[in-house]
């Protein structure tokens, strides 16, 4: 029986959490205690400083006078562990992997890691290879404006101090759908590029948002991590953004064209996809025929 470990890429606001949520419906997938471990981005992106520090704060924090038995404490060490030594985040899922003679599937959903290099995505698969366990990553996408405009409302919903909190979603995208903190989790073409450096294109999972929530999708993913179809609840939803106000056309065509590359990167790469139809703000940048 095939062992395989789930390598969630992304993107963020694409569904990931509802997806994990599903997989938990599964007897052969076995769930470890965090959907996101947040190990190679604090690795390897300067950008994710603050999840670095966070990780290390939280280590700190429970290696001061535990109590035996503290999970919170337990859990935190674990991950500076994971951190510290790699090896070790391989040995973790393994384990997981073995808990149970029905368990097939573990995963590590962290969207960051979309934004991961082909080198640290060919250490992850070869890790797990050595132990006989099958790497499959899965890369979800969603409308580049839908994206950052519902990265834009968490941020708003989340957290008080930041600058999103205190202005319109709209006008906020507007003004910042091209700083680092957006565009790097939006550039599909990126992880689209790193992944295909490692993996044959039938050894990763590609989906997208918008056909996410259906029967269709599931059962496809299923297949793929080779364990056994659980109706999905299409009608539930997980940490949606709530909407409160609307985007300007001319806001939505200026997202999309800032980010044409993409439209177009994901267009060439499945070309049996309608993205005119599947992203509406992709009217702006692909031509009928594209």
């Amino acid at each position: 029986m095939t062992k395989t470990f789930l390598l969630g890429v992304g993107c963020q606001k694409g569904g990931t959490t509802w997806l994990y949520d599903y997989l938990m419906g599964s007897p052969s997938f076995a769930h470890g205690y965090r959907k996101e471990y947040h190990v190679f981005d604090a690795l390897d992106l300067p950008s994710e400083q603050g999840v670095r520090n966070r990780l290390l704060a939280k280590a700190h924090a429970a290696s001061t006078d535990p109590s035996p038995g503290d999970r919170v404490a337990a859990r935190a060490a674990h991950r500076l562990s994971m951190y510290l030594d790699p090896e070790l985040y391989v040995a973790y899922f393994t384990g997981l992997l073995h808990r149970s003679p029905e368990t097939r599937l573990v995963a590590d959903m962290t969207p960051a890691y979309g934004m991961l290099s082909a080198d640290r995505f060919r250490q992850i698969r070869d890790g797990f290879a050595e132990r006989g366990i099958r790497t499959l990553p899965v890369f979800l996408m969603r409308d580049p404006v839908e994206r950052i405009w519902s990265q834009v409302r968490m941020h708003a919903r989340l957290y008080d101090e930041h600058a999103a909190a205190s202005q319109e979603s709209a006008a906020f995208l507007l003004e910042h759908h091209a700083t680092p903190a957006y565009e790097r989790r939006t550039r599909y073409d990126q992880t689209l590029a790193a992944l295909a450096a490692v993996f044959a294109p039938d050894e990763v999972f590609h989906g997208f948002y918008e056909q996410l929530f259906t029967e269709q999708t599931t059962r496809r993913l299923c297949e793929q991590a080779g364990i056994p179809f659980v109706v999905p609840d299409v009608d539930k939803r997980v940490h949606a953004s709530p909407t409160t106000d609307v985007v300007p056309e001319s806001t939505v065509q200026l997202v999309a064209e800032h980010y044409r590359e993409v439209y177009v990167a994901v267009q060439q790469r499945f070309p049996e996809v309608v993205l005119r139809d599947l992203w509406t703000s992709s009217r702006y940048v692909l031509t009928p025929d594209a």
